[in-house]
């Protein structure tokens, strides 16, 4: 729920009204300047979304690794210290952060699943024909769209691909073809149906996934890079949304990207783009002179100093064209690295910068998600959110007047489990459907992972997270953050902790009447 900010509100309308007066006088006087130059009313919009960036793989929140244009976005902006991801996975995050929604609204979740139980949230929140994206709502308000990078919210098996052997050469004369057809068919998909103009340097999923061969399943931030600066100059005098996507810092490993061949891309060996920011050979020699051998840390190193050097190309072509102050930049990641696919997830990076409208070096320690995206968008280019449905809120008011308390909490959702957090407490749910809670006994529980899948057959607990997490097979978990910040002890049980736990049950069920599919005793179904 959204809770207004009467000074920001004046502050924006006195501030809309200038710049409208001096558009008008402008023109009056017969005010002429080159196209650069052109004031314009509305703010382009430039989202960096990473893969798996945790709060230690950034400088400027005490990470030990280069990224100093990324930390000059902080310095020059605002950075958030509680963003909390409302899911822990790499597509329903991105659907969350395209859509402003959570992912339980997911239009292909209402087709596959009842909403007499759970809906189970993996990596199956896509994002098919008739879901409005942010990318539709820019469009519809003279924005020209641009997508680049990596997509995810397209489901394996959804689009007929071609075969391609995984060890063959992408350069034989028989196997070429084959795989730039397939680029072409999901950059086809995409293209129809996320609302972007232009979509290029399209990874549709994860490269284990896509249909192209071992020589091509490397990372190439240059190849993302060199066409969102592209796009930027295609489209410097009229107004932009830019969704890049970057595919760093997720597996596989950056540094064996960057000994590979700086030409392999999901469609084929390509070279246009190896010049757009540093080379591999100058990030490795760079990483040589820090003197860093662990392994690890090596390879956090060279990732993160690979995307900042993107960041840095985008910022900079920004100033030749004269675009910087009036652009919105957005630095989230999709999710931190630790506690992946549970409700342990967070806090990671997540940073605003709009140099000619936000005062810099704030640090902001409310309570922000991925669903705040979109809406802070909308406001930013003042555009009415009425009939758009979304579950977040805007952050302007949060920039303006960061001492005001903006919300209580977030809400969280992944697999079968749910929770909300506060700034003291997070309270965390798993309610399995009616089938997969037939089978369960307090003798077995155990033997069943968040997903509902039987250990005992096969299956296992991803990421390891039972062994980091001793609350992990608890039904109902609270945590003290205060002094329980790594989440490993559960006060369920405990008497002093009984009230705490009540309301914290209380804001999980306002969070879960509101969505479309059951949730135990927490119920639903009212929402859509």
């Amino acid at each position: 729920m959204r809770i207004e900010n009467t000074k920001y509100k004046k502050q924006k309308a006195l501030y809309n009204l200038l710049r409208i007066v001096l558009f008008l006088f402008c023109g009056l006087v017969g005010c002429k300047q080159d196209k650069e130059n052109v004031i314009q009313l509305k703010p382009n919009i430039i989202v960096i979304f990473t893969d798996d960036q945790s709060n230690f793989q950034t400088g400027c929140y005490g990470g030990k690794v280069s990224t100093p244009n990324i930390d000059k976005l902080a310095e020059s902006g605002v950075k958030f210290t509680r963003y909390y991801p409302c899911t822990s996975l790499c597509s329903p995050s991105r659907y969350s952060v395209l859509t402003g929604r959570y992912p339980s609204r997911c239009l292909s979740y209402q087709k596959e699943f009842s909403t007499n139980d759970p809906v189970f949230i993996r990596w199956n929140t896509d994002i098919i024909k008739g879901e409005n994206t942010i990318a539709h709502l820019m469009k519809e308000h003279g924005y020209v769209t641009g997508f680049t990078g990596k997509w995810h919210n397209w489901a394996k098996g959804m689009l007929p691909l071609w075969h391609v052997p995984d060890r063959e050469d992408p350069e034989n004369y028989t196997i070429k073809p084959i795989i730039e057809k397939n680029y072409q068919l999901i950059k086809n998909y995409v293209s129809k149906t996320s609302g972007f103009d232009y979509v290029e340097a399209v990874y549709g999923t994860n490269f284990e996934w896509l249909p192209i061969t071992q020589k091509l399943m490397y990372h190439n931030q240059h190849w993302i890079t060199y066409h969102s600066l592209k796009f930027i100059e295609q489209n410097k005098d009229k107004p932009f949304f830019l969704y890049m996507a970057t595919t760093l810092p997720h597996y596989p490993r950056a540094i064996e990207s960057l000994k590979a061949d700086p030409r392999a891309t999901p469609s084929g060996f390509k070279t246009e783009h190896l010049d757009c920011q540093p080379s591999y050979k100058n990030i490795l020699k760079r990483a040589e002179e820090t003197g860093i051998t662990k392994e690890r840390e090596l390879n956090d190193w060279v990732t993160m100093a690979w995307l900042d050097d993107g960041v840095g190309a985008v910022l900079k072509k920004l100033e030749e064209m004269n675009l910087r102050e009036n652009t919105l930049i957005f630095f989230v990641s999709d999710h931190g690295s630790s506690g992946k696919m549970t409700c342990y997830q967070g806090p990671a990076p997540y940073i605003l910068n709009w140099q000619g409208h936000i005062k810099g070096g704030k640090v902001s320690d409310e309570l922000v998600s991925n669903v705040d995206v979109v809406p802070t968008i909308l406001e930013a280019c003042n555009i009415d959110e009425k009939n758009v449905k979304v579950d977040g809120m805007s952050l302007l008011p949060i920039i303006n007047d960061p001492v005001s308390e903006q919300r209580n909490s977030l809400y969280l959702e992944v697999a079968y489990t749910r929770g909300v957090v506060t700034k003291d407490y997070k309270y965390i749910a798993t309610r399995f459907p009616t089938e997969i809670q037939k089978q369960i006994t307090k003798a077995n529980r155990k033997k069943f992972n968040q997903e509902g899948l039987r250990l005992d057959q096969g299956n296992r607990v991803r990421y390891r997270s039972d062994k980091k997490f001793p609350g992990y097979f608890d039904d109902d978990q609270l945590y003290d953050l205060h002094v329980d910040s790594l989440e490993q002890h559960n006060l369920v049980g405990d008497p002093a902790y009984e009230e705490i736990l009540k309301k914290m049950k209380k804001e999980l069920k306002t969070y879960c009447e509101d969505l479309p599919f059951t949730f135990g005793e927490f119920k639903g179904r009212r929402g859509k």
